[in-house]
C-alpha cells in the first residue's frame, strides 16, 4: 500500500468533498468555504493545494475520470454488450434506490459550465469521449463491424447521457430502467437489421 503525506491526503480530502458537492448542488453553487466546511480543513491548506476554484475543478475532472471511467472500464472487463450494460446500469439503479445515484458528473458540470468556463468544461468533455471510447470497446467484442461500431457507441452513449439527466431531473429509478431496455434495444435492433 502506497503511504501518502498529510498534505497528500488533504489534497484528496478536498477534491473528493468536491466532487461531491459538485454533483450535488452543482459547481456555481458550492463555494470554497462550503468544501472547507466538508473538510474540516483550514483556508490556507486549500490555497496550498490549488491557484483557485477552476484549479480544483480540473482536479475533480481527473477525480471523476479515475472513478466513473474506472469503475465503468471495470465493468466492461470480458462483456458482451448486453452483459455490460446490465450490469453497469444494475448497479446505478441500486445506487438510485438507496439514494446516492447523482447522474452523470460529466454532463451534469459540463452542462452548466459549458460556456461560462471553457477549460473545465474541454477537460469533462475529453473525459467523456473515453466513456465513449469504453462503449466502443464493448461493441467491438460483441460482433458490431468496425465500419459501424462509432456510430453505434455515440448513439448508444447520447441515449446514456439523456437518460442520466432525465432521472437528474425526476429521481425516477423507471427512468434508469428504461435507458437499460433501449441500450439493448438499439444493440439488438442493430444485430437484427444486419442478421
Amino acid at each position: 500500500m502506497i503511504k501518502t503525506t498529510k498534505g497528500e491526503q488533504s489534497k484528496i480530502r478536498l477534491i473528493e468533498c468536491a466532487a461531491e458537492l459538485f454533483l450535488q448542488k452543482g459547481y456555481n453553487a458550492t463555494g470554497i468555504n462550503d468544501i472547507l466546511a466538508g473538510t474540516g480543513l483550514p483556508k490556507g491548506s486549500f490555497y496550498f493545494h490549488f491557484a483557485s476554484k477552476k484549479d480544483l475543478a480540473i482536479n475533480v475532472s481527473a477525480y471523476y475520470e479515475s472513478k466513473i471511467g474506472g469503475w465503468i472500464l471495470n465493468t466492461s472487463k470480458g462483456k458482451t454488450w448486453v452483459e455490460f450494460v446490465t450490469d453497469l446500469i444494475g448497479q446505478m439503479i441500486q445506487g438510485a434506490e438507496n439514494k446516492k445515484h447523482y447522474g452523470c458528473p460529466f454532463a451534469v458540470l459540463g452542462l452548466e459550465i459549458a460556456f461560462s468556463e471553457p477549460d473545465i468544461s474541454e477537460s469533462y468533455y475529453k473525459s467523456m469521449k473515453k466513456l465513449i471510447d469504453i462503449f466502443a470497446s464493448v461493441l467491438k467484442i460483441s460482433d458490431i463491424p468496425e465500419d459501424k461500431i462509432d456510430v453505434l457507441s455515440n448513439r448508444a452513449f447520447a441515449i446514456y447521457e439523456g437518460y442520466l439527466l432525465y432521472y437528474r431531473i425526476g429521481k425516477d429509478v423507471e427512468v434508469l430502467k428504461m435507458m437499460l431496455r433501449d441500450l439493448i434495444d438499439i444493440y439488438e435492433n442493430f444485430k437484427e437489421v444486419k442478421a
